[in-house]
Protein backbone atom coordinates (compact mmCIF):
# COMPACT_ATOMS: atom_id res chain seq x y z
CA UNK A 1 0.00 0.00 0.00
CA UNK A 2 1.76 3.03 -0.80
CA UNK A 3 1.05 6.71 0.87
CA UNK A 4 -0.31 8.42 -2.45
CA UNK A 5 -3.36 5.81 -1.76
CA UNK A 6 -4.99 8.10 0.72
CA UNK A 7 -2.96 12.18 0.22
CA UNK A 8 -6.11 13.72 -2.10
CA UNK A 9 -4.61 14.77 -5.45
CA UNK A 10 -8.23 16.07 -7.65
CA UNK A 11 -8.05 19.28 -5.67
CA UNK A 12 -4.95 20.50 -6.52
CA UNK A 13 -4.45 23.74 -8.64
CA UNK A 14 -8.68 24.04 -8.62
CA UNK A 15 -8.70 26.80 -6.57
CA UNK A 16 -11.28 26.16 -4.00
CA UNK A 17 -9.75 26.53 -0.52
CA UNK A 18 -10.28 29.92 -0.37
CA UNK A 19 -14.57 29.29 0.01
CA UNK A 20 -14.43 25.79 1.21
CA UNK A 21 -11.92 26.25 4.29
CA UNK A 22 -10.58 23.33 6.32
CA UNK A 23 -13.01 24.10 9.22
CA UNK A 24 -15.90 25.11 6.67
CA UNK A 25 -15.47 21.16 5.46
CA UNK A 26 -14.94 19.42 8.70
CA UNK A 27 -18.44 21.41 10.40
CA UNK A 28 -20.70 17.92 9.61
CA UNK A 29 -17.84 15.94 10.88
CA UNK A 30 -17.55 17.17 13.97
CA UNK A 31 -20.79 17.12 14.76
CA UNK A 32 -21.26 13.84 13.38
CA UNK A 33 -18.19 13.27 16.27
CA UNK A 34 -20.52 15.24 19.29
CA UNK A 35 -23.73 13.48 18.49
CA UNK A 36 -22.32 10.01 18.83
CA UNK A 37 -19.90 10.85 22.49
CA UNK A 38 -22.67 12.58 23.64
CA UNK A 39 -24.96 9.66 23.29
CA UNK A 40 -22.01 6.89 24.80
CA UNK A 41 -19.95 9.37 27.35
CA UNK A 42 -21.88 7.39 30.22
CA UNK A 43 -20.47 3.93 28.98
CA UNK A 44 -17.85 2.82 31.13
CA UNK A 45 -14.37 3.01 29.59
CA UNK A 46 -10.93 0.73 30.80
CA UNK A 47 -8.77 2.42 32.80
CA UNK A 48 -5.74 1.83 30.36
CA UNK A 49 -7.75 2.70 27.19
CA UNK A 50 -5.42 4.61 24.77
CA UNK A 51 -7.56 6.12 22.01
CA UNK A 52 -10.57 8.38 22.87
CA UNK A 53 -13.58 8.23 20.82
CA UNK A 54 -12.60 10.54 18.00
CA UNK A 55 -9.68 8.84 17.39
CA UNK A 56 -11.90 5.74 16.51
CA UNK A 57 -14.44 7.89 14.80
CA UNK A 58 -12.09 9.42 11.97
CA UNK A 59 -11.03 5.85 11.14
CA UNK A 60 -14.32 4.74 10.60
CA UNK A 61 -15.37 8.31 9.11
CA UNK A 62 -12.39 8.60 6.56
CA UNK A 63 -12.75 4.89 5.67
CA UNK A 64 -16.01 6.34 3.95
CA UNK A 65 -14.61 9.21 2.38
CA UNK A 66 -11.68 7.88 1.14
CA UNK A 67 -13.75 4.83 -0.25
CA UNK A 68 -11.89 1.81 1.66
CA UNK A 69 -12.42 -0.77 3.96
CA UNK A 70 -11.65 0.07 7.54
CA UNK A 71 -9.09 -2.01 8.19
CA UNK A 72 -6.91 -0.48 4.75
CA UNK A 73 -7.63 2.89 5.94
CA UNK A 74 -6.50 2.38 9.84
CA UNK A 75 -3.54 0.73 8.23
CA UNK A 76 -2.88 3.39 5.45
CA UNK A 77 -3.32 6.57 8.37
CA UNK A 78 -0.78 4.52 10.59
CA UNK A 79 1.81 4.49 7.96
CA UNK A 80 0.38 7.94 7.02
CA UNK A 81 1.67 8.82 10.72
CA UNK A 82 4.53 7.17 11.08
CA UNK A 83 6.27 9.01 7.78
CA UNK A 84 5.51 12.03 9.42
CA UNK A 85 6.26 11.06 12.52
CA UNK A 86 10.16 12.77 13.78
CA UNK A 87 12.09 11.39 16.54
CA UNK A 88 12.70 7.57 17.74
CA UNK A 89 10.05 5.05 17.86
CA UNK A 90 8.95 2.87 20.39
CA UNK A 91 9.22 -1.28 19.33
CA UNK A 92 7.79 -3.58 21.55
CA UNK A 93 9.91 -6.83 22.02
CA UNK A 94 7.92 -8.74 19.42
CA UNK A 95 8.93 -6.69 17.09
CA UNK A 96 5.77 -4.40 16.34
CA UNK A 97 6.00 -0.26 16.14
CA UNK A 98 3.75 1.63 18.18
CA UNK A 99 0.27 2.89 16.46
CA UNK A 100 -0.67 5.95 16.03
CA UNK A 101 -4.40 5.01 15.15
CA UNK A 102 -6.84 2.29 16.12
CA UNK A 103 -6.65 -1.08 14.45
CA UNK A 104 -10.29 -2.47 12.52
CA UNK A 105 -11.08 -4.81 15.21
CA UNK A 106 -11.29 -1.93 18.10
CA UNK A 107 -13.29 0.29 15.73
CA UNK A 108 -15.56 -2.05 14.98
CA UNK A 109 -15.96 -3.54 18.59
CA UNK A 110 -16.57 0.62 19.04
CA UNK A 111 -19.01 1.18 16.37
CA UNK A 112 -21.47 -1.78 18.12
CA UNK A 113 -21.50 -0.46 21.09
CA UNK A 114 -24.15 2.44 19.70
CA UNK A 115 -27.26 0.92 19.92
CA UNK A 116 -29.74 1.00 16.65
CA UNK A 117 -32.08 3.82 18.31
CA UNK A 118 -29.07 5.61 18.95
CA UNK A 119 -28.45 5.27 15.81
CA UNK A 120 -31.47 6.65 14.67
CA UNK A 121 -31.45 9.37 16.47
CA UNK A 122 -27.54 10.43 15.63
CA UNK A 123 -29.24 10.13 11.83
CA UNK A 124 -31.91 12.38 12.40
CA UNK A 125 -29.95 15.16 14.34
CA UNK A 126 -26.75 15.61 12.14
CA UNK A 127 -29.02 15.17 8.64
CA UNK A 128 -31.05 18.02 10.34
CA UNK A 129 -28.50 19.92 11.26
CA UNK A 130 -27.16 19.77 7.72
CA UNK A 131 -30.16 21.16 6.61
CA UNK A 132 -29.68 24.02 9.18
CA UNK A 133 -26.60 24.87 7.66
CA UNK A 134 -28.57 24.84 3.82
CA UNK A 135 -30.85 27.11 5.09
CA UNK A 136 -28.39 29.59 6.96
CA UNK A 137 -25.95 29.43 4.06
CA UNK A 138 -29.38 30.29 1.61
CA UNK A 139 -28.57 27.47 -0.39
CA UNK A 140 -32.30 26.25 -0.06
CA UNK A 141 -35.57 28.07 1.33
CA UNK A 142 -38.00 27.09 3.75
CA UNK A 143 -40.20 26.32 1.52
CA UNK A 144 -39.28 22.68 0.55
CA UNK A 145 -40.03 19.80 -1.92
CA UNK A 146 -40.01 16.32 -0.37
CA UNK A 147 -39.38 13.39 -2.13
CA UNK A 148 -40.19 9.93 -0.49
CA UNK A 149 -39.29 6.31 -1.50
CA UNK A 150 -37.85 3.46 -0.91
CA UNK A 151 -34.19 1.78 -1.64
CA UNK A 152 -33.23 -2.11 -0.86
CA UNK A 153 -29.72 -3.28 0.48
CA UNK A 154 -29.01 -6.87 -0.09
CA UNK A 155 -28.31 -9.21 3.16
CA UNK A 156 -25.83 -12.28 3.30
CA UNK A 157 -26.20 -13.21 6.58
CA UNK A 158 -28.11 -15.78 8.03
CA UNK A 159 -30.70 -13.85 10.20
CA UNK A 160 -34.25 -14.62 10.11
CA UNK A 161 -35.93 -11.61 12.09
CA UNK A 162 -38.76 -9.22 10.99
CA UNK A 163 -36.02 -6.47 9.95
CA UNK A 164 -34.85 -8.57 7.02
CA UNK A 165 -37.26 -9.03 4.48
CA UNK A 166 -37.20 -11.40 1.96
CA UNK A 167 -36.66 -10.09 -2.14
CA UNK A 168 -36.40 -11.38 -5.46
CA UNK A 169 -34.42 -7.86 -6.70
CA UNK A 170 -31.26 -8.72 -5.66
CA UNK A 171 -28.14 -10.83 -6.60
CA UNK A 172 -26.90 -14.09 -5.00
CA UNK A 173 -29.08 -13.56 -2.24
CA UNK A 174 -32.80 -13.61 -1.51
CA UNK A 175 -32.99 -11.47 1.68
CA UNK A 176 -32.66 -8.02 2.15
CA UNK A 177 -32.88 -4.73 4.72
CA UNK A 178 -35.43 -2.42 3.46
CA UNK A 179 -35.16 1.72 4.21
CA UNK A 180 -37.50 4.18 3.75
CA UNK A 181 -35.77 7.27 2.39
CA UNK A 182 -36.81 11.35 2.92
CA UNK A 183 -35.15 14.47 0.88
CA UNK A 184 -35.63 17.44 -0.38
CA UNK A 185 -35.51 19.71 -3.17
CA UNK A 186 -35.53 23.29 -3.30
CA UNK A 187 -33.73 26.06 -5.24
CA UNK A 188 -32.08 23.29 -7.70
CA UNK A 189 -30.39 22.09 -4.55
CA UNK A 190 -31.52 17.73 -3.77
CA UNK A 191 -30.37 17.11 -0.03
CA UNK A 192 -31.70 13.77 1.96
CA UNK A 193 -33.14 14.60 4.89
CA UNK A 194 -34.00 11.51 6.86
CA UNK A 195 -34.18 7.44 6.28
CA UNK A 196 -35.69 5.08 8.17
CA UNK A 197 -35.27 0.77 8.05
CA UNK A 198 -39.03 -0.68 7.59
CA UNK A 199 -39.84 -4.17 9.20
CA UNK A 200 -41.88 -6.68 7.89
CA UNK A 201 -45.48 -5.75 8.30
CA UNK A 202 -44.78 -2.20 9.41
CA UNK A 203 -46.95 0.66 8.47
CA UNK A 204 -44.91 3.59 6.77
CA UNK A 205 -47.62 5.96 6.79
CA UNK A 206 -46.96 6.84 10.81
CA UNK A 207 -42.71 7.05 9.57
CA UNK A 208 -44.08 9.23 6.93
CA UNK A 209 -46.34 11.82 8.93
CA UNK A 210 -43.72 11.70 11.89
CA UNK A 211 -40.89 12.69 9.46
CA UNK A 212 -42.84 15.74 8.15
CA UNK A 213 -44.09 16.64 11.61
CA UNK A 214 -40.20 16.69 12.55
CA UNK A 215 -39.59 18.99 9.44
CA UNK A 216 -42.30 21.82 10.15
CA UNK A 217 -40.81 21.77 13.79
CA UNK A 218 -37.53 22.89 12.18
CA UNK A 219 -39.63 25.59 10.41
CA UNK A 220 -39.88 24.11 7.00
CA UNK A 221 -43.05 25.20 4.65
CA UNK A 222 -44.24 22.17 2.71
CA UNK A 223 -44.70 22.51 -1.22
CA UNK A 224 -45.02 19.13 -2.90
CA UNK A 225 -44.56 15.69 -1.68
CA UNK A 226 -43.65 13.35 -4.51
CA UNK A 227 -43.63 10.09 -4.44
CA UNK A 228 -44.23 6.50 -6.00
CA UNK A 229 -47.51 4.00 -6.21
CA UNK A 230 -46.18 2.09 -3.28
CA UNK A 231 -47.31 5.25 -1.12
CA UNK A 232 -51.33 5.08 -2.67
CA UNK A 233 -53.00 5.78 0.73
CA UNK A 234 -56.43 8.44 1.36
CA UNK A 235 -55.09 8.62 4.55
CA UNK A 236 -51.73 9.80 3.82
CA UNK A 237 -52.58 12.02 1.19
CA UNK A 238 -55.03 13.81 3.70
CA UNK A 239 -52.62 14.33 6.19
CA UNK A 240 -50.03 16.21 3.98
CA UNK A 241 -52.93 18.36 2.63
CA UNK A 242 -53.24 18.79 6.25
CA UNK A 243 -49.88 20.16 6.85
CA UNK A 244 -50.26 22.72 3.90
CA UNK A 245 -48.34 20.83 1.07
CA UNK A 246 -49.64 19.16 -2.11
CA UNK A 247 -49.49 15.18 -2.60
CA UNK A 248 -48.18 14.36 -6.36
CA UNK A 249 -47.74 10.80 -6.94
CA UNK A 250 -49.42 8.29 -10.09
CA UNK A 251 -52.60 6.95 -9.97
CA UNK A 252 -52.93 2.98 -9.93
CA UNK A 253 -54.94 1.65 -13.10
CA UNK A 254 -58.00 1.01 -11.76
CA UNK A 255 -61.01 0.48 -13.44
CA UNK A 256 -62.73 4.03 -12.80
CA UNK A 257 -58.89 5.77 -13.61
CA UNK A 258 -59.06 3.72 -17.35
CA UNK A 259 -62.25 5.28 -17.61
CA UNK A 260 -60.85 8.70 -17.32
CA UNK A 261 -58.30 7.61 -19.67
CA UNK A 262 -61.09 6.13 -22.46
CA UNK A 263 -62.70 9.02 -22.55
CA UNK A 264 -59.93 11.14 -23.33
CA UNK A 265 -58.87 9.40 -26.11
CA UNK A 266 -62.07 9.18 -27.25
CA UNK A 267 -62.72 12.68 -27.71
CA UNK A 268 -65.11 12.28 -24.53
CA UNK A 269 -63.34 13.68 -21.74
CA UNK A 270 -61.08 16.64 -20.52
CA UNK A 271 -57.36 15.67 -19.79
CA UNK A 272 -57.68 17.03 -16.04
CA UNK A 273 -60.19 15.41 -13.89
CA UNK A 274 -61.58 15.58 -10.57
CA UNK A 275 -61.69 13.00 -8.67
CA UNK A 276 -62.54 11.78 -5.10
CA UNK A 277 -60.09 8.98 -4.02
CA UNK A 278 -60.64 6.72 -0.76
CA UNK A 279 -59.78 4.04 1.53
CA UNK A 280 -61.14 0.87 1.11
CA UNK A 281 -64.94 0.55 2.33
CA UNK A 282 -63.84 -2.09 4.87
CA UNK A 283 -61.74 -0.27 6.74
CA UNK A 284 -61.86 0.70 10.55
CA UNK A 285 -61.47 4.68 9.41
CA UNK A 286 -62.49 5.44 6.22
CA UNK A 287 -60.48 8.71 4.21
CA UNK A 288 -60.97 10.24 1.89
CA UNK A 289 -59.60 12.85 -0.20
CA UNK A 290 -60.20 15.55 -3.13
CA UNK A 291 -57.71 14.86 -6.27
CA UNK A 292 -57.02 16.30 -9.39
CA UNK A 293 -55.98 13.39 -12.29
CA UNK A 294 -53.62 14.23 -15.16
CA UNK A 295 -53.05 12.18 -17.93
CA UNK A 296 -49.60 12.52 -19.25
CA UNK A 297 -47.74 10.42 -22.30
CA UNK A 298 -44.75 8.24 -21.03
CA UNK A 299 -41.35 8.88 -22.79
CA UNK A 300 -41.16 8.42 -26.75
CA UNK A 301 -44.75 9.12 -26.78
CA UNK A 302 -47.08 12.56 -26.92
CA UNK A 303 -50.72 12.57 -25.63
CA UNK A 304 -52.21 13.91 -29.01
CA UNK A 305 -50.14 10.94 -31.05
CA UNK A 306 -51.45 8.33 -28.83
CA UNK A 307 -54.73 9.87 -29.52
CA UNK A 308 -54.31 10.27 -33.25
CA UNK A 309 -53.26 6.65 -33.51
CA UNK A 310 -56.49 5.36 -31.36
CA UNK A 311 -58.97 7.23 -33.10
CA UNK A 312 -56.99 5.70 -36.66
CA UNK A 313 -57.62 2.41 -35.62
CA UNK A 314 -53.32 2.08 -35.35
CA UNK A 315 -53.24 1.07 -31.79
CA UNK A 316 -55.90 -1.00 -29.19
CA UNK A 317 -57.43 0.01 -26.32
CA UNK A 318 -54.78 -1.98 -24.13
CA UNK A 319 -51.84 -0.29 -26.36
CA UNK A 320 -52.92 3.15 -24.91
CA UNK A 321 -52.92 1.89 -21.37
CA UNK A 322 -48.80 1.10 -21.64
CA UNK A 323 -48.52 4.64 -23.54
CA UNK A 324 -50.58 6.81 -21.19
CA UNK A 325 -51.01 7.31 -17.35
CA UNK A 326 -52.05 9.40 -14.83
CA UNK A 327 -50.62 11.63 -11.91
CA UNK A 328 -52.89 12.44 -8.91
CA UNK A 329 -52.39 15.92 -6.83
CA UNK A 330 -53.92 17.23 -4.37
CA UNK A 331 -53.44 20.71 -5.78
CA UNK A 332 -56.33 22.84 -7.86
CA UNK A 333 -55.23 24.04 -11.00
CA UNK A 334 -53.50 27.40 -11.46
CA UNK A 335 -54.62 29.55 -14.55
CA UNK A 336 -54.54 28.01 -18.10
CA UNK A 337 -55.78 24.02 -17.13
CA UNK A 338 -53.69 22.81 -19.76
CA UNK A 339 -50.22 24.59 -18.62
CA UNK A 340 -51.21 23.71 -15.24
CA UNK A 341 -51.10 20.22 -16.64
CA UNK A 342 -47.70 20.17 -18.23
CA UNK A 343 -45.83 21.97 -15.63
CA UNK A 344 -47.20 19.80 -12.65
CA UNK A 345 -46.85 16.40 -14.61
CA UNK A 346 -43.10 17.63 -15.66
CA UNK A 347 -42.03 18.50 -12.50
CA UNK A 348 -42.83 14.75 -11.33
CA UNK A 349 -39.51 13.84 -13.46
CA UNK A 350 -37.89 15.62 -10.29
CA UNK A 351 -39.11 12.41 -8.08
CA UNK A 352 -35.97 10.88 -9.99
CA UNK A 353 -33.72 12.61 -8.22
CA UNK A 354 -33.95 10.85 -5.10
CA UNK A 355 -33.34 7.37 -7.38
CA UNK A 356 -29.82 8.92 -8.74
CA UNK A 357 -28.88 10.07 -5.47
CA UNK A 358 -29.05 6.31 -4.15
CA UNK A 359 -26.47 5.61 -7.36
CA UNK A 360 -24.47 8.17 -6.22
CA UNK A 361 -24.70 7.16 -2.08
CA UNK A 362 -23.04 3.51 -3.89
CA UNK A 363 -20.58 5.04 -5.51
CA UNK A 364 -19.60 6.33 -2.55
CA UNK A 365 -18.07 3.20 -0.45
CA UNK A 366 -18.31 -0.25 -1.78
CA UNK A 367 -21.13 -2.05 0.24
CA UNK A 368 -21.23 -2.68 4.28
CA UNK A 369 -21.81 -6.13 4.58
CA UNK A 370 -22.44 -5.96 8.25
CA UNK A 371 -24.53 -8.41 10.19
CA UNK A 372 -25.65 -5.38 13.09
CA UNK A 373 -28.70 -2.84 11.63
CA UNK A 374 -27.16 -0.19 14.54
CA UNK A 375 -23.23 -0.08 12.23
CA UNK A 376 -25.22 -0.18 8.29
CA UNK A 377 -27.22 2.98 9.78
CA UNK A 378 -23.98 4.01 10.63
CA UNK A 379 -22.64 3.49 7.44
CA UNK A 380 -25.21 5.25 5.41
CA UNK A 381 -25.65 8.23 7.72
CA UNK A 382 -22.19 9.10 6.62
CA UNK A 383 -22.73 8.43 3.23
CA UNK A 384 -25.88 10.54 3.35
CA UNK A 385 -23.62 13.36 4.98
CA UNK A 386 -21.15 13.39 2.20
CA UNK A 387 -23.71 13.31 -0.54
CA UNK A 388 -25.40 16.48 1.35
CA UNK A 389 -22.17 18.18 1.51
CA UNK A 390 -21.16 18.04 -2.14
CA UNK A 391 -24.49 18.97 -2.91
CA UNK A 392 -24.30 21.82 -1.24
CA UNK A 393 -20.61 22.62 -1.23
CA UNK A 394 -21.22 22.37 -5.44
CA UNK A 395 -23.85 24.78 -5.17
CA UNK A 396 -21.43 27.33 -3.49
CA UNK A 397 -18.95 27.06 -5.78
CA UNK A 398 -21.72 27.75 -8.65
CA UNK A 399 -22.65 31.07 -7.01
CA UNK A 400 -19.04 32.37 -6.45
CA UNK A 401 -18.45 31.16 -9.94
CA UNK A 402 -21.39 33.54 -11.25
CA UNK A 403 -19.86 36.06 -9.64
CA UNK A 404 -16.24 35.58 -10.94
CA UNK A 405 -17.09 34.12 -14.50
CA UNK A 406 -15.88 30.66 -14.42
CA UNK A 407 -17.64 27.17 -14.87
CA UNK A 408 -15.70 24.72 -12.84
CA UNK A 409 -17.67 21.56 -12.29
CA UNK A 410 -17.52 20.24 -8.59
CA UNK A 411 -17.36 16.37 -8.76
CA UNK A 412 -18.35 13.91 -5.85
CA UNK A 413 -14.48 12.64 -5.94
CA UNK A 414 -13.16 16.08 -6.17
CA UNK A 415 -15.70 16.83 -3.08
CA UNK A 416 -14.05 13.79 -1.26
CA UNK A 417 -10.58 14.20 -1.37
CA UNK A 418 -11.13 17.72 -0.45
CA UNK A 419 -12.60 16.48 2.77
CA UNK A 420 -9.45 13.81 3.02
CA UNK A 421 -7.04 16.85 2.70
CA UNK A 422 -8.70 18.91 5.66
CA UNK A 423 -8.66 15.83 7.39
CA UNK A 424 -5.55 15.05 7.55
CA UNK A 425 -4.61 18.43 8.21
CA UNK A 426 -6.61 18.71 11.44
CA UNK A 427 -4.84 15.73 12.70
CA UNK A 428 -1.59 16.89 11.92
CA UNK A 429 -2.13 19.80 14.21
CA UNK A 430 -3.78 18.09 16.51
CA UNK A 431 -1.30 15.33 17.07
CA UNK A 432 1.35 18.06 16.26
CA UNK A 433 2.87 15.96 13.68
CA UNK A 434 4.99 18.26 11.23
CA UNK A 435 4.04 17.03 7.53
Amino acid sequence: MRLNQISPISVENVGVKSLLSDEYMLTFFKKFCDAIVSRIWKQKKPKNIRYSDIDFLRVFFLSEVVGRSIHETSELLNIYYLSHQKGRLKIFADGRKRRFVPHQTEVNKYLRKIGLKRARNILRECLFGQLKDAINLELISRKVNVLIDFTEHPYFGKREDSMIKGTNRQKETKKMRHYLAFSLLSRGVHLYAGLEQVATGQSKIPIIIEFLDNLLDLGFELKYVLMDREFYRAELLDEIKGMGGNALIPAKQYKKIKQFITDYIEGKGRRVRKYTFSSAAEAKCRFFANVYLIIKAKRGFSLQGVKRDYQKGKITQKDVFHRIFTIMTTEKPKGKTSSWASRTSLFYKRRWLIETGFSDLNRINRRWKSNLDNVRYLDMLVRLLLYNSWKMNKRLLQKSQKLNQKSNEWTLNQNKDRLTEALLTLEKKSCEVIG
